[in-house]
């Protein structure tokens, strides 16, 4: 009786869901996607008929054009080559960014509210707040690297001294990459050389730990792999690694530490939402920085730069 009854229960259709609790693909999604893509379509039509497409004379491989920008959606990796390393900017961010998205549901396992972006209590608050958090940073650090708080200050200070000039002990607050080229000083050490340490001449090419060994000993394919007379240069490990890496890590956490003594942040989600909003501003920050900003050479070129015509 009992196997009957198994049998039975096996067998029984599965309840249907109430109407409020499930959606269609027909209607409710082709239907909307049907429509989205009329509208789509219509307003292509309708600007192709009052303005023209602003197309460029035909492809010469001989020259090249300046600047060379990438398509649009690749726009923000370009703007990152030009603030650090290229592997760091157009390798290990772009996956770093792509692995961060696809464990954010292992992270926040909360089922309470799925499916709505403004689910928590302070969600907006938090979305507002590492919106301009984010804003406000990139457009700094961007503003910084290109170096043109330099030009503010020089201006203001020539107002007072026409001759004044920047000084070199400020050089590493020039650009970032001052650092590694304008910046130098020296250091007494014992022996050797001219008896200093010199930046950045003598760290330049620092040996790896074990260089210059006899590696005969070991297959040709194990001595290919070993770090063989390679050095490291520091300055430039500082410029393009060290510190972009730092101010990307950095940066986040001071933001999640901020909104947490704000009482803002309390769970899991709440975190997440604050670096999701974060990462879709600085995407589309830098976006525009490299489609509408950068002038030749890969310059950068504010509002105000632009030369107005005659009269």
């Amino acid at each position: 009786m009992a196997t009957a009854a198994q049998a039975r229960g096996m067998t029984r259709p599965r309840q249907e869901r109430e109407r409020e609790q499930e959606l269609l693909v027909w209607p409710d999604l082709v239907f909307i996607e049907f429509i989205s893509a009329v509208l789509f379509t219509l307003t292509f039509i309708v600007l192709s008929a009052f303005v023209n497409a602003p197309l460029l004379n035909r492809a010469n491989p001989n020259v090249t054009p300046n600047p060379s920008k990438a398509p649009w959606y690749f726009m923000n990796l370009q703007e990152l080559l030009l603030h650090m390393h290229p592997a760091l900017a157009g390798v290990i961010v772009p996956l770093a960014a792509l692995v961060g998205l696809a464990v954010i549901p292992y992270i926040d396992r909360s089922r309470e509210g799925q499916g709505k972006y403004f689910a928590s209590l302070n969600s907006v608050r938090i979305t507002i707040a590492s919106a301009a958090y984010a804003a406000f940073w990139t457009v700094a650090l961007i503003l910084y690297d290109q170096g043109r708080h330099v030009d503010v200050i020089t201006n203001i200070a020539r107002r007072f001294d026409s001759d004044w000039e920047w000084p070199d002990v400020l050089a590493p607050f020039r650009t970032v990459r001052s650092i590694q080229t304008e910046w130098t000083w020296s250091l007494p050490r014992p022996g050797g050389g001219d008896g200093h340490w010199n930046w950045p001449q003598d760290f330049d090419s620092i040996p790896v730990p074990f260089n210059n060994r006899d590696l005969t000993f070991l297959p040709d394919w194990l001595q290919a792999l070993y770090w063989y007379d390679l050095n490291v240069n520091l300055p430039a490990f500082i410029v393009e690694i060290f510190i972009p890496v730092s101010l990307m890590v950095g940066l986040p956490v001071l933001l999640i530490f901020i909104l947490r003594r704000l009482r803002l942040v309390t769970t899991p989600r709440d975190v997440m939402i604050s670096l999701f909003t974060g990462f879709v501003v600085v995407y589309w920050i830098m976006t525009i920085v490299g489609a509408a900003f950068r002038g030749s050479g890969q310059d950068l070129v504010l509002p105000w730069d632009v030369p107005r015509p005659d009269g």
